[in-house]
């Protein structure tokens, strides 16, 4: 402490003479640390950029993986369509072929009736009975035709059945085939898939890590540069900073708990439905409200809807908003850093303590959870 006391003393002393104050060894290994981090997750920003592009492709992917399985599954109800109609078109020469052989051998009992087999024997017999000769020739030379064409009638028929039968056998042997290539579709769909979801995860799970070691390391800075009495006059206007933190951001309070959690919410009761923007994260009454990041104060005042609201700009176009405050610690124009008191939880109806936080990227609110690191960190 002495040491410390020492090192600020001559920090304040060489600021009295317009000098620049000597870096602490400590200090600079903290800033040093700090800048290798962002060096890091800016490096981790662009193997993201393109893992975005692979994850373009790979949703591409999966997206005609999907219409390939839809084409697949098309072409199976067609094939089974076409089996179905071979199917009926086998029924119906079946029905045909029988009943063209039951007229065939209703003629060829009728000739066995007459008792002769051939043509000749009728034709000599009609020339022999005298007078009757004409139409008995005539008769005869007509029961042949209608012999001739029923087994002309019967033989089509055959070859037409054989005919769907074939194609009967073609169009299941291609149902099956189809059917194989479904299975090989969905295989593939579900392996995309897993792909997708396997890279994305360990992308945000490498990008939440870094940014958490370098909120860690940012806090880590900043109290050293308040124990040595150096304050940076940076004024942070891009914002890439607090970006490369998003998914590491400390919590504003002790607890890790979400009450309500961003996006729409539907009441059980009426069933109307509400957007949170924010979340409502639970606390203890009497604790300190901290600032999830370093910026600047631009708002702390009360405002009807929120009650006693802070609003810190970390840089660029974005914000963190606390609400519901029991009083406030901050005033406008003032500089905190990661960890810096903004206010006072306040106590709800039921006795317990909430407060209010959200993350805005310009106008557009974002899920304070995704920029948070993960509970438990």
């Amino acid at each position: 402490m002495r040491v410390a006391a020492i090192a600020v003393s001559a920090a304040l002393a060489a600021a009295a003479f317009g000098q620049e104050p000597t870096v602490p060894p400590e200090l600079a290994d903290a800033r040093r640390n700090v800048k290798e981090l962002e060096e890091r997750l800016r490096k981790l920003e662009e193997i993201q950029t393109g893992l975005g592009r692979e994850r373009e492709r790979l949703t591409l992917e999966l997206g005609v993986a999907e219409g390939r399985v839809r084409e697949a599954e098309a072409e199976q109800r067609d094939a089974a369509r076409a089996v179905e109609a071979a199917a009926q078109a086998s029924r119906a020469s079946q029905a045909e072929l029988e009943a063209a052989v039951e007229r065939l051998r209703v003629q060829l009992s009728l000739l066995a009736v007459l008792g002769r087999a051939g043509l000749a024997p009728l034709v000599f017999e009609a020339i022999g009975s005298g007078g009757e000769a004409a139409r008995r020739v005539t008769v005869a030379l007509a029961v042949f035709r209608e012999e001739k064409r029923r087994r002309d009638d019967a033989a089509a028929l055959m070859t037409r059945r054989e005919a769907t039968l074939a194609e009967l056998s073609a169009r299941r042997e291609e149902l099956g085939a189809v059917a194989v290539r479904l299975a090989a579709r969905r295989k593939e769909l579900e392996g995309t898939r897993a792909k997708v979801e396997v890279r994305l995860a360990a992308l945000e799970k490498e990008r939440r890590e870094g940014a958490s070691e370098l909120a860690s390391a940012q806090e880590a800075e900043e109290r050293l540069e308040r124990l040595w009495g150096i304050v940076t006059k940076e004024d942070d206007t891009s914002g890439s900073g607090v970006r490369l933190l998003r998914g590491g951001l400390r919590w504003p309070v002790g607890e890790t708990r979400v009450l309500s959690g961003f996006g729409p919410h539907r009441d059980p009761q009426y069933g109307t439905v509400t957007v949170l923007h924010g979340a409502v994260l639970a606390a203890t009454p009497g604790d300190q409200v901290v600032a999830v990041a370093s910026g600047r104060v631009s708002f702390a005042q009360f405002f009807k809807g929120y009650g006693n609201l802070v609003i810190v700009q970390h840089g660029g176009d974005i914000y963190s908003l606390y609400a519901r405050l029991a009083s406030m610690l901050v005033r406008p124009g003032e500089r905190v850093g990661i960890g810096g008191p903004l206010g006072i939880v306040g106590r709800d109806d039921d006795g317990g303590g909430s407060v209010y936080l959200e993350i805005r990227v310009g106008q557009q609110a974002q899920d304070p959870l995704v920029w948070l690191k993960p509970a438990g960190k």
